[in-house]
């Protein structure tokens, strides 16, 4: 057994998901520290940064729930494994994961995997196809609220099942560091106003993430309340249609001045700047839910739908307000009520609230919990 740990992770694609940003933040972790990162994927514009940072990609078809597909990827990756001198498979998905399970007893390895999300399912076959994620050696959740499903949905009882927060780069994430010409030429560029107060949502344009329920809060906002309000869209809008029927709710609604798309940003720091407050209006439970901490992390106030990951990362009286999911009168209230708040107006709330984000929910945190579960599979002190 070697005297460090030989990791490859698993994981369909290396974008922007919450999954892709941990597989990401350990690879970085792993090669500043001396380590061998493997990371086998099919695709993603964030290989070339993990090249450049150490780590060694190897390109597959991991995204593939073809049955046949998967099954010849266990002898792809089970090359790779021998070749390296693997001694632990991480997998971050599903249908990686079935074909990493085989890997993992052919070559008689340790494998790990991490619970992402809440693998919602309809039948006996579906639940099967999840339940891939308890038959590792080891099960990272990512959330309390994960944990919990795990354990109930499962009927999971085993001790090898840890919680693990995500984390955030508080380097990245920092009100300090901000270059304020680049805040205002954001804000000239996008033709917002300087003097309204301005409400962000993050995150890719999709059904679940509650840009609908935003859009009808700010009708509510500009018929009951004499404050000058923007909502600002920040994310990709691959769904062409769901954003064609956003705009002529827009239309609808005659909101055309108050709420814009911006697309995606590449610098959220930035984009957290420019908010007022920070909107994370997810319809379905949010896994663990990494917007309110960015947020915070950069001295914001956020205001979160009540469920999911958003109840472990909102503390009352600190972190902004909890409102009902779906309910766009409750958003549009708990946004009125903010505004007057203490938690909004005290400047001293700002520090408080990022160094609750530096206590708890930091990258290096995170990395330095998920290498012991690694050191602790393989009995290493």
């Amino acid at each position: 057994m070697q005297e460090k740990p030989i990791i490859l992770q698993v994981i369909p694609t290396l974008n922007i998901s919450g999954a892709e940003q941990g597989c990401f933040d350990v690879a970085n972790y792993l090669t500043k520290n001396g380590f061998i990162s493997n990371i086998v994927t099919s695709s993603g514009y964030r290989i070339n940064q993990l090249e450049k940072n150490g780590s060694v990609i190897y390109k597959m078809p991991v995204h593939s729930k073809n049955p046949v597909t998967m099954i010849i990827n266990i002898f792809r990756i089970l090359k790779i494994v021998k070749k390296n001198n693997i001694n632990i498979i991480h997998a971050r998905s599903r249908a990686p994961a079935w074909s990493c399970y085989f890997v993992a007893k052919i070559a008689k390895i340790k494998f790990i995997t991490t619970f992402h999300g809440t693998y919602n399912f309809n039948n006996k076959i579906k639940k099967f196809y999840n339940s891939i994620m308890i038959r590792s050696d080891y099960v990272i959740a990512i959330s309390e609220f994960i944990h919990n499903e795990i354990k109930s949905k499962y009927a999971y009882s085993k001790k090898n099942l840890s919680v693990i927060s995500r984390g955030i780069d508080i380097e990245y994430l920092d009100p300090i560091k901000i270059d304020h010409k680049k805040v205002e030429k954001f804000i000239n560029d996008n033709d917002i106003k300087n003097d309204s107060i301005k409400l962000v949502l993050p995150g890719r344009v999709s059904g679940w993430k509650g840009h609908n329920v935003a859009i009808e809060a700010m009708a509510y906002l500009r018929d009951k309340s004499s404050n000058d309000f923007e909502l600002i869209f920040v994310g990709p809008a691959d769904n062409l249609k769901l954003k064609n029927n956003l705009l002529q709710k827009i239309d609808e609604l005659k909101l055309e001045n108050y709420v814009k798309f911006v697309g995606p940003s590449k610098e959220m720091n930035l984009i957290y700047s420019v908010a007022d407050i920070v909107l994370s209006c997810a319809t379905d439970p949010e896994a663990f839910g990494r917007i309110p901490i960015e947020a915070q992390a950069m001295g914001k106030m956020a205001i979160a739908s009540n469920h999911g990951g958003h109840i472990e990362t909102m503390v009352k009286g600190l972190s902004g307000f909890l409102y009902s999911p779906l309910n766009s009168e409750k958003l549009a209230d708990s946004i009125i009520n903010a505004i007057s708040s203490e938690l909004y107006l005290d400047e001293n709330y700002k520090t408080k609230r990022r160094d609750f984000i530096l206590g708890n929910f930091t990258e290096l945190k995170m990395c330095k919990k998920t290498m012991q579960i690694y050191k602790k599979v393989l009995n290493i002190k």
